[in-house]
Protein backbone atom coordinates (compact mmCIF):
# COMPACT_ATOMS: atom_id res chain seq x y z
CA UNK A 1 0.00 0.00 0.00
CA UNK A 2 2.32 2.69 -1.28
CA UNK A 3 2.15 6.30 -2.31
CA UNK A 4 2.48 7.30 -5.94
CA UNK A 5 6.03 7.06 -7.36
CA UNK A 6 6.41 10.80 -7.86
CA UNK A 7 5.50 11.45 -4.24
CA UNK A 8 7.95 8.78 -3.12
CA UNK A 9 10.83 10.21 -5.13
CA UNK A 10 10.09 13.64 -3.68
CA UNK A 11 10.16 12.31 -0.13
CA UNK A 12 13.50 10.58 -0.67
CA UNK A 13 15.01 13.67 -2.29
CA UNK A 14 14.20 15.78 0.78
CA UNK A 15 15.37 13.23 3.36
CA UNK A 16 18.47 13.90 5.41
CA UNK A 17 21.64 13.01 3.49
CA UNK A 18 22.35 9.40 4.44
CA UNK A 19 26.13 9.83 4.70
CA UNK A 20 25.75 12.70 7.15
CA UNK A 21 23.04 10.88 9.07
CA UNK A 22 25.17 7.73 9.31
CA UNK A 23 28.17 9.66 10.61
CA UNK A 24 26.13 11.40 13.28
CA UNK A 25 24.35 8.16 14.22
CA UNK A 26 27.70 6.51 14.89
CA UNK A 27 28.97 9.44 16.99
CA UNK A 28 28.87 8.50 20.70
CA UNK A 29 27.69 11.92 21.90
CA UNK A 30 24.09 13.04 22.27
CA UNK A 31 22.49 9.76 23.32
CA UNK A 32 20.11 9.89 26.29
CA UNK A 33 18.64 6.88 28.06
CA UNK A 34 14.85 7.09 28.04
CA UNK A 35 13.68 3.68 29.29
CA UNK A 36 14.52 0.13 30.29
CA UNK A 37 12.15 -2.56 29.10
CA UNK A 38 11.88 -6.18 30.21
CA UNK A 39 11.49 -8.35 27.11
CA UNK A 40 10.26 -11.94 27.49
CA UNK A 41 13.01 -14.48 26.99
CA UNK A 42 15.62 -11.73 26.67
CA UNK A 43 15.87 -9.62 29.81
CA UNK A 44 16.47 -5.88 29.99
CA UNK A 45 16.61 -3.83 26.80
CA UNK A 46 18.03 -0.34 27.36
CA UNK A 47 16.53 2.32 25.07
CA UNK A 48 18.38 5.54 24.22
CA UNK A 49 17.38 8.44 21.96
CA UNK A 50 18.92 11.35 20.12
CA UNK A 51 17.73 13.64 17.35
CA UNK A 52 19.91 14.10 14.28
CA UNK A 53 19.13 16.93 11.84
CA UNK A 54 15.44 16.65 12.65
CA UNK A 55 15.31 12.85 12.40
CA UNK A 56 14.48 10.90 15.59
CA UNK A 57 17.00 8.12 16.24
CA UNK A 58 16.73 5.27 18.74
CA UNK A 59 19.08 2.65 20.12
CA UNK A 60 18.24 -0.57 21.93
CA UNK A 61 20.88 -2.74 23.63
CA UNK A 62 20.91 -6.02 25.52
CA UNK A 63 23.23 -9.00 26.02
CA UNK A 64 22.73 -12.69 25.28
CA UNK A 65 24.75 -15.89 25.30
CA UNK A 66 24.56 -16.17 21.51
CA UNK A 67 27.28 -16.16 18.85
CA UNK A 68 27.73 -12.99 16.74
CA UNK A 69 27.74 -15.05 13.53
CA UNK A 70 24.41 -16.67 14.44
CA UNK A 71 22.88 -13.27 15.18
CA UNK A 72 24.22 -11.89 11.90
CA UNK A 73 22.74 -14.85 9.98
CA UNK A 74 19.28 -14.05 11.36
CA UNK A 75 19.59 -10.33 10.66
CA UNK A 76 20.30 -10.92 6.95
CA UNK A 77 17.75 -13.72 6.55
CA UNK A 78 15.28 -11.28 5.00
CA UNK A 79 13.01 -13.83 3.22
CA UNK A 80 12.33 -15.78 6.43
CA UNK A 81 11.89 -12.87 8.82
CA UNK A 82 8.07 -12.86 8.47
CA UNK A 83 7.99 -16.34 10.04
CA UNK A 84 9.51 -15.17 13.33
CA UNK A 85 8.86 -11.44 13.51
CA UNK A 86 6.26 -10.25 16.00
CA UNK A 87 5.10 -7.83 13.32
CA UNK A 88 3.09 -8.83 10.24
CA UNK A 89 5.30 -8.61 7.15
CA UNK A 90 3.21 -9.66 4.13
CA UNK A 91 6.15 -8.99 1.79
CA UNK A 92 9.84 -9.36 2.59
CA UNK A 93 12.54 -10.29 0.11
CA UNK A 94 16.01 -9.68 -1.24
CA UNK A 95 16.34 -7.74 -4.48
CA UNK A 96 19.96 -8.67 -5.17
CA UNK A 97 21.98 -11.79 -4.41
CA UNK A 98 25.18 -10.48 -2.82
CA UNK A 99 26.22 -12.21 0.40
CA UNK A 100 27.90 -9.17 1.95
CA UNK A 101 26.04 -6.35 0.21
CA UNK A 102 22.47 -6.55 -1.07
CA UNK A 103 19.22 -4.65 -1.65
CA UNK A 104 15.95 -5.73 -0.07
CA UNK A 105 12.41 -4.59 0.64
CA UNK A 106 9.69 -5.19 3.22
CA UNK A 107 6.07 -4.23 3.75
CA UNK A 108 4.64 -3.84 7.26
CA UNK A 109 0.93 -4.50 7.81
CA UNK A 110 -0.39 -2.02 10.37
CA UNK A 111 -3.77 -2.26 12.11
CA UNK A 112 -6.52 0.06 10.81
CA UNK A 113 -6.66 3.07 10.67
CA UNK A 114 -2.85 3.31 10.47
CA UNK A 115 -1.62 2.93 6.91
CA UNK A 116 0.80 0.14 6.09
CA UNK A 117 4.48 1.00 5.66
CA UNK A 118 7.09 -0.14 3.13
CA UNK A 119 10.83 0.34 2.73
CA UNK A 120 13.40 -0.41 0.03
CA UNK A 121 16.89 -0.60 1.52
CA UNK A 122 20.52 -1.40 0.80
CA UNK A 123 22.10 -3.65 3.41
CA UNK A 124 25.78 -4.34 3.94
CA UNK A 125 27.45 -6.77 6.30
CA UNK A 126 30.01 -5.24 8.67
CA UNK A 127 32.91 -7.31 10.03
CA UNK A 128 35.30 -5.78 12.55
CA UNK A 129 37.48 -8.46 14.12
CA UNK A 130 35.10 -10.80 15.95
CA UNK A 131 32.33 -8.20 15.81
CA UNK A 132 29.54 -8.62 13.26
CA UNK A 133 26.83 -6.28 12.03
CA UNK A 134 24.36 -5.23 9.37
CA UNK A 135 23.94 -1.60 8.29
CA UNK A 136 21.22 -0.28 5.98
CA UNK A 137 20.09 2.88 4.22
CA UNK A 138 17.22 3.69 1.81
CA UNK A 139 17.36 3.19 -1.95
CA UNK A 140 15.12 4.32 -4.78
CA UNK A 141 12.56 1.52 -5.34
CA UNK A 142 12.18 2.46 -9.00
CA UNK A 143 15.58 0.79 -9.52
CA UNK A 144 13.56 -2.45 -9.28
CA UNK A 145 10.54 -1.59 -11.47
CA UNK A 146 8.99 -5.07 -11.49
CA UNK A 147 9.02 -5.49 -7.71
CA UNK A 148 8.13 -1.84 -7.17
CA UNK A 149 5.13 -2.20 -9.48
CA UNK A 150 4.03 -5.39 -7.73
CA UNK A 151 4.22 -3.73 -4.32
CA UNK A 152 2.16 -0.79 -5.56
CA UNK A 153 -0.43 -3.18 -7.00
CA UNK A 154 -0.68 -5.39 -3.91
CA UNK A 155 -0.47 -2.60 -1.32
CA UNK A 156 -1.90 0.51 -3.06
CA UNK A 157 -2.47 2.49 0.17
CA UNK A 158 0.84 1.91 1.94
CA UNK A 159 3.30 4.70 2.70
CA UNK A 160 7.04 4.53 2.15
CA UNK A 161 9.02 5.63 5.22
CA UNK A 162 10.66 9.00 4.58
CA UNK A 163 13.77 8.07 6.56
CA UNK A 164 14.97 4.54 7.34
CA UNK A 165 18.63 4.15 8.24
CA UNK A 166 20.21 2.04 10.95
CA UNK A 167 22.24 -0.98 11.94
CA UNK A 168 22.60 -4.11 14.03
CA UNK A 169 25.90 -4.65 15.86
CA UNK A 170 26.83 -7.91 17.60
CA UNK A 171 29.91 -7.49 19.85
CA UNK A 172 31.43 -10.45 21.75
CA UNK A 173 32.20 -9.75 25.41
CA UNK A 174 34.85 -11.13 27.77
CA UNK A 175 32.24 -13.08 29.76
CA UNK A 176 31.19 -15.08 26.68
CA UNK A 177 28.02 -13.12 25.96
CA UNK A 178 27.34 -10.88 22.97
CA UNK A 179 26.27 -7.26 23.28
CA UNK A 180 23.39 -6.71 20.84
CA UNK A 181 22.77 -3.17 19.65
CA UNK A 182 19.97 -2.05 17.33
CA UNK A 183 19.95 1.57 16.07
CA UNK A 184 17.52 3.22 13.71
CA UNK A 185 16.65 6.69 12.45
CA UNK A 186 13.18 6.73 10.95
CA UNK A 187 10.29 8.98 9.98
CA UNK A 188 7.13 7.01 9.28
CA UNK A 189 5.41 9.82 7.37
CA UNK A 190 1.87 9.49 6.02
CA UNK A 191 -0.97 9.78 8.51
CA UNK A 192 1.26 9.26 11.56
CA UNK A 193 2.35 12.54 13.19
CA UNK A 194 6.06 12.59 13.88
CA UNK A 195 5.60 12.58 17.68
CA UNK A 196 3.26 9.59 17.45
CA UNK A 197 5.63 7.69 15.18
CA UNK A 198 8.52 8.32 17.56
CA UNK A 199 6.39 7.24 20.54
CA UNK A 200 5.42 4.01 18.77
CA UNK A 201 9.00 3.30 17.67
CA UNK A 202 10.22 3.67 21.26
CA UNK A 203 7.83 0.92 22.34
CA UNK A 204 8.31 -1.40 19.37
CA UNK A 205 12.11 -1.28 19.37
CA UNK A 206 12.51 -3.67 22.35
CA UNK A 207 10.30 -6.16 20.50
CA UNK A 208 12.60 -6.01 17.45
CA UNK A 209 15.57 -6.80 19.70
CA UNK A 210 13.60 -9.52 21.44
CA UNK A 211 12.55 -11.14 18.17
CA UNK A 212 16.10 -11.69 16.94
CA UNK A 213 17.29 -13.01 20.32
CA UNK A 214 14.38 -15.44 20.58
CA UNK A 215 14.84 -16.65 16.99
CA UNK A 216 18.59 -17.21 17.32
CA UNK A 217 18.01 -18.96 20.66
CA UNK A 218 15.53 -21.26 18.91
CA UNK A 219 17.96 -21.95 16.06
CA UNK A 220 20.82 -22.62 18.49
CA UNK A 221 18.80 -25.13 20.49
CA UNK A 222 17.63 -26.83 17.30
CA UNK A 223 21.17 -27.29 15.99
CA UNK A 224 22.82 -30.68 16.79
Amino acid sequence: MLVAPLLLVASIAHATDTTTLRSKLEAPDGWKEISRNEEKGVGTVVIRHKEIDGAPCLEGTTSAALAPDALLAASIDIPNQPSWSTWTLPASGKLSSGAESFDYYQVLDNPYPIADRAWFLHGRVVRNGAERGLAWEPIDPTAYPQVWGDVQKRFPDAVVTRVNLGDWTFSPQADGTTRIRYRICTDAGGNIPRWAGEYAATRTLPTNVGDIVREVTRRTRKSP
